[in-house]
């Protein structure tokens, strides 16, 4: 599924030794998408949504509200801090791209929200992740992961 979700948005994506590449395209294109048999992408999708240029709508996400934090409340609070545009939905959550800037993004303690953080980070100089610790949740090793991937060789620093 998430390949076929990258693509829609303008990816490249192939499988390779167990792993999946991804290339990214020309742009980030908006989608309309139902993510409910996938709701665990949408904080990642939510991310490259907001990059996107044009508007995404994902439903059939409502659920998401129930995790370690409201999710969608978590992921329009933090967009808005940005400069962005998002709004809940019933169901989900309609993000407008907007020009970004730095600032706070808060992990709520949830993992998937902090390494949404952390991706928008990647092109929006000055986000800081306030515990890109919570990530341990399901991956102990990012923030030095993530570190190094930015070329911080001794991986003491991330997002």
């Amino acid at each position: 599924m998430l390949p076929d979700i990258l693509s829609l948005m303008g990816a490249r994506t192939h499988r390779r030794g167990g792993a999946l590449h991804v290339t990214a395209g020309e742009r980030i294109a908006g989608v309309v998408i139902d993510l409910s048999a996938a709701g665990e992408l949408a904080p990642t999708l939510v991310g490259l949504a907001a990059l996107a240029d044009a508007p995404t709508t994902i439903h059939g996400i409502g659920h998401i509200r129930q995790h370690e934090t409201d999710r969608l409340a978590a992921l329009v609070t933090n967009l808005r801090a940005l400069g962005g545009e998002a709004d809940e939905l019933e169901d989900g959550i309609r993000i407008v791209p907007r020009p970004l800037h730095g600032g706070l993004w808060k992990a709520h303690h949830d993992h998937r929200i902090a390494t949404t953080g952390a991706l928008i980070g990647l092109v929006v100089p000055g986000v800081e992740v306030d515990d890109i610790g919570t990530t341990a949740k399901t991956m102990p090793q990012f923030p030095q992961l993530w570190a190094r991937m930015l070329g911080d060789e001794s991986g003491e620093s991330a997002a």
